[in-house]
């Protein structure tokens, strides 16, 4: 019997392997999951996934979304997701500091407060990800 990730964006699967273990960001806190675990769902806050497969780590950008459990099969509906090694740190911290500008400009009473903060978070998640 084997652990399944499927990680899945609005646009395309990003990935489909079989791993030893996942550990995710949670919007309570991070969590980790091995074989036979016990099923649940999940909100994900934008952070960095990881997977072990054969004892190597691998690293990946999320987003934010959504993960479920079952049946050992690990389900990431993530609203962004991109390995390490594929973020363009010159860019990551481009879109960083554009989106933090934008935020410092608005109060939490203005309209698109929630989705500028969002973008903030999720650049800086690139960025720890992508080891910047």
């Amino acid at each position: 019997m084997a652990l399944t990730l499927d990680i899945v964006t609005p646009e395309r699967r990003v990935l489909s392997v079989t791993v030893d273990e996942v550990r995710a960001p949670g919007v309570l806190g991070g969590f980790g999951i091995r074989l036979n675990h016990e099923p649940f769902m999940t909100a994900l806050e934008p952070g960095r996934l990881t997977y072990l497969e054969g004892g190597r780590e691998h690293h990946y950008a999320v987003g934010g979304g959504f993960l479920q459990v079952a049946d050992n099969k690990v389900i990431v509906l993530a609203d962004t997701a991109e390995a390490a090694a594929d973020i363009d740190v010159a860019r990551a911290r481009k879109t960083f500091e554009e989106a933090q500008d934008r935020l410092l400009a608005l109060t939490e009473q203005d309209e698109g407060y929630g989705a500028e903060s969002a973008r903030v978070k999720r650049a800086a998640a690139r960025l720890r990800v992508a080891g910047s």
